[in-house]
């Protein structure tokens, strides 16, 4: 009897031992607080359909006191929600049910991955695995089970944040009740830290459409970026506790492209011949898991064919137009290589790379170690893969280092180097961030050039201050960009000037009619030469009302002033002559709710433009016939009357998206625009089926015609419709993952 007594006790340990993990199963886990839930590890997952009735999660205490951020800051939910959370060694396991009082109401449209899911019921779940207070991983899922994600980057989200696209399982059922949501995250899509057992920030939210409300666990104020900026702020995040024994694994994906088409083009509207071009090629991409927190992405001869059109954008400034980012590759970690003022003087733009030549391989090292980021890329480029790594080839380096000093504070530099058979371009900032209070914040940066023509071997510079929270706001900055400052892999609207800038802020909460909140804003620029001459300035102020049921409207006054050196070419044959100008302009724009089947806004400005007037006006409209057909489209129109030679005239430009989905995997979405200044008709249709998880087949279809105009040199001056590209590509690719 001893001897099997002592027998039965070193089982028992040594299976303690070899299998901690389902040692732990035994100890209770708390119930979860405000601020903290624990992981309840299982050895039998769930399976992945909406359903919960799953043994998994019956024992599971769930979170329940999910609270308002908008449009009852701290106030109860309205609706009653369930949240579960469970983990084995590969996956994070969620379980959401959201209970509705009227389930048919309950707004469920978009099947489009990576689409609308605004503009749905949707959940969101956000994770800070680094508990940085900075960074996170956002997973969003509408009452579809539809997915986006995105990546968070120093509690910033925007439009961009959203390249990023993990691979991950969710699906729903609407019933009687409300809705359910499962979702299951493989660790291996995440970075995190080292050690046995982890904690994560995390943050979990639901949006009610039809109430415009959302709620979040654990409680974070509308001063923290309001209603969609708190998703962000990784620094309020909740704890998430229990993780032990995951499984680290590699992660290694491979995904091969084939890629085969016919492309006509018109060189010459004048001629009736075309080129025709049949081309096929492969490629591909590897990512590979260095460690737990360092991730290694390269591609060979890398394609584009699927990225979505330009929108068509018509200039009528004196500074340069900025089209965002599209390319999947340089999407992913965008975040982390940003540098300088967005949209306006960017040490960083990827879209420079590949630009006017083709891109033949490329590696980038992104991750986290301690408190330290770390990014860096290599592209070479040229003009097929012959060039690669000859004389004739570009090679286009970025490094950057970002160092958490305190909580949310960094400090960080950026070089980038562009090596070209001709010459050389490098570039040398730093940078430094504090956010403080809850949405105040203190920024700085500086970046040099250096160029092989060293005239061009110029500095910019930014140092800004904002204080903010859901009431009031203000601050002031100070930027000055040198006369020669071209940063080859940068962006910069506009060279040579001093700006002295500041902005003030008034957001009360209102109960009036249907009005919620109002914003009170007023701003002043002023612009000089780095020799000191005044170049511009600008004055606006603007009244915004928002509505509970998402609707706004805003009007706006603004004055500016011109000094123009030297003439102004506004179109070829339209020229602003040098000289001082004065301008007054007011403005009016609303929106409606675009939730609703049917939705729409507009804007309207008019006033003075140098010595004549411009009218301004665009509309927008949308209809979202069911979750299988969706149609939005607008006009801009602009009327603009100088009094010298060609200096009445209209601008316009027209366009419609249309999107069709069969369901979550496959769907197609078409972009047809014209403007009347290239007199071009452009089409690009799209479809995608998603034939498994993170690989998809493309067909693709663009068509550009010129519709011809009077004392037009044509070779076809009786044709309405002129040829001037068409193209059609296949693009497969293929998920593996090792």
């Amino acid at each position: 009897m001893k001897f099997f007594t002592i027998t039965a006790l070193i089982a028992v340990t040594l299976q303690f031992h070899l299998n901690p993990v389902s040692a732990q199963t035994t100890q209770p886990v708390p119930a979860p607080t405000d601020f903290e839930v624990h992981a309840v590890f299982t050895e039998t997952p769930p399976f992945i359909d909406g359903n919960l009735d799953d043994p998994t999660w019956q024992d599971i205490q769930p979170i329940t006191n999910l609270t308002q951020v908008w449009p009852e800051d701290g106030a109860p939910a309205t609706e009653d929600t369930e949240v579960r959370i469970a983990y084995d060694r590969d996956n994070l396991y969620f379980a959401f049910r959201f209970y509705d009082d009227n389930p048919e109401l309950i707004r469920a449209k978009n099947l489009e991955r990576g689409g609308r899911n605004n503009r749905d019921d949707h959940a969101y779940i956000g994770i800070d695995t680094y508990l940085d207070g900075r960074n996170a991983y956002l997973f969003e899922m509408n009452a579809l089970g539809t997915q986006d994600d995105a990546l968070v980057t120093d509690e910033v989200l925007n439009y961009d944040s959203f390249s990023w696209d993990a691979v991950f399982r969710s699906e729903t059922v609407i019933d009687d009740e409300g809705w359910t949501l499962e979702v299951a995250i493989p660790f291996r899509q995440l970075r995190f830290p080292e050690g046995e057992e982890l904690e994560f920030g995390l943050m979990v939210s639901r949006m009610i459409n039809r109430k415009n409300e959302r709620v979040l666990w654990p409680a974070i104020g509308m001063e923290y970026g309001g209603s969609f900026g708190v998703l962000a702020a990784a620094s309020q995040y909740g704890r998430l506790k229990g993780l032990k024994g995951i499984n680290r694994g590699k992660n290694i994906e491979i995904k091969p492209y084939l890629i085969s088409g016919a492309q006509e083009v018109r060189p010459d509207l004048q001629n009736e011949t075309t080129d025709i071009d049949y081309n096929y090629d492969f490629g591909g991409d590897l990512k590979y898991s260095i460690s737990s927190n360092m991730t290694l992405d390269l591609t060979v001869n890398t394609d584009f064919a699927q990225v979505e059109a330009d929108n068509v954008q018509l200039n009528l400034t004196r500074f340069n137009l900025f089209f965002p980012e599209k390319r999947e590759f340089f999407l992913e970690r965008a975040g982390l290589f940003e540098h300088g003022n967005t949209r306006s003087t960017q040490t960083f733009f990827s879209r420079n790379i590949g630009l006017t030549d083709q891109i033949l391989t490329g590696a980038r090292v992104t991750g986290q170690t301690g408190r330290y980021s770390i990014g860096l890329m290599n592209i070479e480029t040229g003009d097929g893969m012959g060039d690669l790594f000859g004389v004739n080839s570009t090679n286009n380096s970025v490094a950057r280092f970002q160092a958490n000093v305190f909580p949310r504070a960094t400090v960080g530099t950026i070089f980038t180097n562009v090596e070209q058979p001709d010459g050389y371009n490098r570039v040398l900032g730093f940078d430094t961030r504090y956010r403080f209070w809850s949405s105040s914040q203190f920024d700085a940066w500086y970046t040099n050039v250096w160029d092989d023509n060293s005239l061009l071997n110029d500095a910019a510079g930014n140092i800004s201050i904002q204080l903010e929270n859901d009431i009031f706001e203000g601050g002031s900055s100070f930027t000055s960009v040198g006369q020669n400052f071209r940063p080859e892999l940068g962006f910069v609207r506009r060279l040579d000037f001093r700006q002295y800038s500041a902005n003030a802020g008034y957001k009360p909460n209102v109960d009036f009619s249907s009005i919620r909140k109002l914003y009170f804003r007023t701003s002043y620029d002023y612009f000089e030469g780095q020799d000191g001459t005044l170049q511009t300035t600008e004055f606006s102020a603007s009244i915004r009302s928002e509505l509970g049921n998402r609707q706004s409207f805003e009007v706006e006054y603004e004055r500016l002033f011109e000094r123009l050196i030297n003439n102004f070419t506004l179109r070829p044959d339209a020229i602003i002559p040098a000289g001082d100008y004065t301008f007054h302009t007011l403005s009016a724009k609303g929106r409606t709710d675009e939730a609703r089947n049917v939705f729409g806004s507009f804007d309207f400005s008019t006033g003075q433009f140098y010595d004549g007037n411009r009218t301004d006006f665009g509309v927008d409209f949308g209809f979202r016939q069911s979750k299988h057909f969706h149609i939005e489209g607008g006009v801009n129109h602009t009327i603009i009357r100088l009094p010298f030679e060609n200096g009445d005239f209209e601008a316009t430009t027209i366009r419609s998206s249309l999107l069709g989905a069969i369901s979550r995997k496959l769907f197609a979405k078409a972009l047809i625009q014209y403007d009347n200044f290239s007199r071009n008709l452009q089409s690009n249709l799209r479809i995608n089926w998603i034939h498994r998880p993170g690989s998809d087949l493309f067909l693709v279809f663009n068509t550009n015609y010129h519709i011809t105009g009077d004392n037009e040199d044509l070779f076809g001056p009786r044709k309405d419709f002129i040829l001037n590209s068409r193209a059609g590509i296949v693009k497969l690719t293929y998920l593996i993952m090792i």
